[in-house]
């Protein structure tokens, strides 16, 4: 229940990003448009507007890479007060407990400033299974600029409990492209991080040719010839339905690797992460079925050899 859960929630999430950009996914299009457009839009702007606005202090620990800068007002008492001072919790995966648990906020010192230059403050946070586990996130503040400059544990090493699932899906290679992907972001690479997500995509696409080239009537010149929109056609049958109606998804993995700079593709990532977790939960949950099959006429065929006596 509790994956079923997980995977609606992230079905809808990727159902609001391609409802704000509908046919993003879909033609490979839209988010390249959009990126470019932010990318001209920014080269009109002065250099006070070039960073976004400050993130809350949840996602600035959970889901901002190191070192991605963010603007604060420079000129305002305390302007960044709600991250530093955050007095709520965090939950995630402790890695020393090998379990999701709520982490509370140790009380940082107060004070009021003007002129921030090379400040460093820390966010200390506690395992409520077991105080002595701890999460710390350093920051910086130097002239308006805040950015996150180091984390324990790692953005990596949070993300990975949620993706181990996928391992036996991918194989042992693919898995660690997938984690080195999420790494490479936590460290502002996003190019890189693309080239891996587009390395996955391919995998999956070639898994599929290979069994389809074993069905009858396969025509392996006519596939070998297509783009990879019409290889995708040709393999439908053998593909996760999410994978075939999304295939424009490898147009936006082939732009961004080729065409969008780091902070674009840094941008992009999460709707993409997203898109290709989903085809991956598809791909498990027939793996799991076909497993469930195997397991169930095992335990069928020797029920039948035993003459149906279950403690046989």
């Amino acid at each position: 229940m509790k994956r079923f859960d997980k995977s609606l929630e992230k079905q809808e999430n990727t159902h609001r990003f391609l409802k704000f950009n509908v046919r993003a996914i879909q033609t490979g299009t839209i988010i390249v448009r959009h990126l470019w457009g932010n990318r001209y839009m920014s080269t009109q702007k002065s250099n006070s507007n070039q960073f976004p606005k400050l993130p809350s202090a949840k996602e600035f620990c959970l889901t901002v890479p190191l070192y991605k800068p963010f603007q604060y007002d420079n000129e305002k008492q305390n302007p960044f007060f709600a991250v530093e001072q955050f007095e709520g919790t965090l939950d995630f995966h402790c890695p020393e407990c090998g379990q999701h648990s709520v982490f509370t906020v140790r009380k940082n010192n107060y004070a009021s400033n003007l002129h921030y230059s090379n400040y460093i403050f820390v966010l200390g946070f506690n395992c409520s299974r077991d105080k002595a586990h701890q999460a710390l996130f350093v920051f910086r503040a130097h002239k308006g600029i805040l950015q996150k400059i180091g984390q324990i544990p790692s953005l990596a090493d949070l993300a990975l409990p949620d993706l181990r699932k996928y391992r036996q899906v991918l194989g042992e290679e693919r898995f660690k492209e997938l984690t080195r992907a999420i790494g490479l972001t936590t460290h502002g690479v996003g190019v890189g991080a693309f080239v891996y997500l587009r390395r996955i995509f391919e995998s999956l696409i070639e898994g599929a040719h290979t069994e389809a080239s074993k069905d009858s009537g396969w025509d392996e010149d006519t596939y070998t010839r297509a783009r990879m929109d019409d290889k995708i056609g040709l393999l439908k049958d053998h593909l996760p339905d999410f994978l075939v109606q999304n295939r424009g998804l490898y147009s936006i993995l082939s732009v961004g690797v080729h065409t969008l700079s780091e902070t674009e593709c840094l941008a992009a990532f999460p709707a993409v992460r997203l898109a290709i977790e989903l085809i991956l939960d598809d791909l498990l949950e027939q793996h799991e079925r076909q497993e469930k099959l195997k397991s169930a006429a095992k335990s069928l065929a020797a029920l039948k050899a035993s003459g149906g006596r279950a403690d046989a």
